[in-house]
């Protein structure tokens, strides 16, 4: 049976295609935030010392919704 091919791409690509589906900016260190932890929202897969590469189907599934501004205690 074949195996469906996986395709990877890097932080800047994921950053513009999460960008594009929430509706409001999203940055390269936050696409590698969300590929770290124990329970990854992205997986990822290390090229080198630096440098990792995210699946691109877990990129597309995943929306970032911005949060709520907190409103300041009144005193």
């Amino acid at each position: 049976m074949a195996r469906k091919r996986e395709t990877w791409i890097t932080s800047k690509e994921a950053a513009e295609i999460l960008t594009a589906n929430s509706g409001h900016t999203i940055s390269d260190a936050y696409v590698r935030r969300l590929g770290l932890g124990d329970t990854p929202k992205l997986r990822s897969k290390a090229i080198d010392g630096r440098t990792k590469l995210y699946l691109k189907s877990d990129v597309e599934a995943y929306r970032v919704t911005e949060r709520s501004k907190r409103e300041e205690a009144v005193a």
